[in-house]
């Protein structure tokens, strides 16, 4: 099993000392978060609380992803990267061909493609793109996407986007893995067709339950006998003995709880104890 370290909410001072640290620990990756604005006022519920509240606050730091993640691979030679998740159809799909492509190549391609539909109406009114019609979206972008980022003459004409031929460079030398997160059933139907499936905090308990529906998913798209990678966070981690447990289920990659503390220092440590705990 790989062992990625959540981002989520740490200071961008901090990340430098960070990754490196991480890198060094012997984490596979971090993941990094992402929005674009955070609202003073939500009224959608957040679906990952049990109040519907969100966790961040209008101080919370969302750096650009891609800006982000090239920055910081500028201080490691190993460590891979991952929007967790990126909210795709916040907008355009020749933008994030564009970002993904760049970021790719300047990374030496150290980037998995964590995907979501997003949650957050407000979010989607302040970009002026469609709420009601994100899942669709998605859909065509990932086709779009596949496209672009081979760096040929390509062109596209769907229901929402139309491209005549063109071409976008500098492409990667092969397509990034893409990862889906949620879990209603068209979340999972579009991650079954892709690379995996990212899997926000559960309790250990809900796990098999979630699992089962992912592999129902994947039976049904008939991708049962592709390599698939299943992510998952745990609600204040995992025992060596659940982590076995997991492995057996199929998880392939547990990403560890977000960081604490006022400084970097503390976070390092909490990284360590964490890792010594996994048996990092």
């Amino acid at each position: 099993m790989q062992f990625w370290q959540s981002f989520a909410r740490t200071p961008m001072e901090h990340m430098p000392d960070l990754v490196q640290a991480a890198e060094d620990i012997g984490f596979t990756g971090v993941t990094i978060s992402d929005h674009l604005v955070r609202p003073v006022e939500i009224n959608t519920p957040y679906p990952y609380s049990a109040d519907g509240k969100p966790v961040s606050t209008t101080h919370t730091p969302f750096a650009e992803p891609w800006v982000l993640i090239t920055h910081l691979a500028g201080f490691t030679k190993s460590l891979r990267f991952m929007p967790s998740v990126y909210v795709l159809p916040l907008r355009d799909p020749v933008s994030v061909a564009k970002s993904l492509g760049s970021a790719c190549v300047l990374t030496g391609e150290r980037i998995d493609f964590g995907i979501g539909v997003g949650w957050m109406r407000e979010e989607f009114a302040v970009t002026g793109q469609d709420f009601t019609t994100r899942g669709k979206r998605t859909d065509e972008m990932l086709e779009i996407l596949a496209k672009l980022l081979t760096g040929e003459v390509v062109e596209h004409h769907g229901e929402f986007y139309d491209l005549p031929p063109l071409t976008m460079t500098p492409a990667p030398s092969k397509m990034p893995m893409i990862l889906c997160g949620g879990e209603s059933k068209a979340a999972l139907r579009r991650a079954a067709r892709l690379d995996g499936w990212l899997g926000v905090a559960y309790d250990f308990g809900e796990i098999p339950g979630v699992l089962a529906g992912v592999r129902a998913a994947r039976e049904d798209a008939g991708t049962l006998d592709r390599p698939f990678e299943i992510v998952l966070a745990v609600k204040g981690g995992a025992t060596p003995g659940q982590i076995s447990e997991l492995e057996e289920m199929g998880v392939t990659r547990m990403v560890l709880p977000p960081l604490m503390g006022d400084t970097a220092a503390e976070k390092v440590e909490q990284m360590q104890e964490s890792a010594r705990c996994v048996g990092l």
